[in-house]
């Protein structure tokens, strides 16, 4: 797995490309609508601009010892996207309207801002807690956190306009260890939606192997589940898949049923629980 230095780099690399992009969308595109469903194009960048700020103050305010939840947000472990989507979905619509013309500016102002405060982290300052909604996070990992949005916010954009776009490889690392540390916005906790408790736990197997591997079981039980990184047992289902597929998996960007159907995943078992994932993994 890469350092923080390696992955600081790329992060910042790739967000600048993804600048880059944005830069050259035409007025129609950033109208089009994304694969998130009440978001264009447009709110989806200004919800970018949203996380770029909270994420700068939360770890400006870290660094400071300050880790207590800023006035209106929830104590820190408590927050989940099943609470707070809806709301999220409506103030980023509402940041769109408000930003107007000025979006792409104030994106490009506020993430060059917050790239440069988290790769510019001294090794003590990685350590330091910050606030997040998840959980108490290390002010390092804000730069997985971050690399994770801008990678998957990029996906939700340029799926809805290209037919065979796909996570960028660089971010994956990033994301496998906010899946594996289980804390904050990009961990399965985050990513699980509970539903009715089921008569028996249900153990998912995944097998990756490229381009970075990865090998644990999900086991769930309908209104709640756990993580194991050494599988152990015998599998109700084992889904074989690239990484950038778990990872579009675990985020609720692809049903299990259609990456299926694509080809993008082979299973070994039960093919009605294997579809059934994906209800419980929405992410956000």
């Amino acid at each position: 797995m890469e350092s923080f230095e390696e992955r600081a780099k790329l992060y910042k690399s790739e967000s600048e490309r993804f600048q880059d992009y944005l830069k050259n969308l035409t007025a129609d595109e950033w109208n089009k609508q994304s694969a998130c469903d009440e978001w264009s194009v447009a709110d989806v960048v200004a919800h970018l601009v949203g996380n770029s700020e909270f994420y700068a103050g939360t770890v400006a305010r870290g660094l400071q010892g300050e880790s207590a939840p800023p006035e209106g947000r929830p104590e820190a472990g408590t927050g989940h996207p099943s609470l707070s989507a809806e709301s999220l979905a409506k103030s980023s619509i509402a940041a769109k309207e408000r930003l107007g013309d000025k979006l792409l500016e104030t994106y490009l102002e506020r993430d060059n801002h917050l790239i440069k405060l988290l790769t510019g982290l001294n090794p003590e300052d990685q350590a330091k807690p910050c606030y997040h909604p998840g959980s108490i996070v290390p002010a390092g990992n804000f730069v997985d956190l971050r690399f994770k949005e801008v990678i998957l916010h990029e996906w939700d954009i340029r799926s809805a306009m290209e037919e065979k776009a796909g996570l960028s490889a660089s971010g994956l690392a990033s994301m496998i260890i906010l899946i594996n540390e289980s804390f904050a916005s990009g961990s399965l906790r985050w990513a699980f939606w509970a539903g009715p408790a089921l008569d028996r736990p249900v153990r998912y197997r995944f097998e990756v192997k490229t381009p970075l591997p990865v090998s644990a079981d999900i086991i769930v039980e309908g209104d709640k589940f756990h993580y194991e990184q050494s599988a152990e047992g015998a599998a109700d289902v084992t889904f074989r898949c690239h990484t950038h597929i778990f990872a579009l998996l675990m985020y609720g960007r692809m049903a299990t049923a259609d990456a299926m159907a694509a080809g993008h995943l082979s299973i070994d078992g039960d093919a009605g629980l294997a579809a059934q994932f994906s209800q419980w993994f929405k992410g956000i």
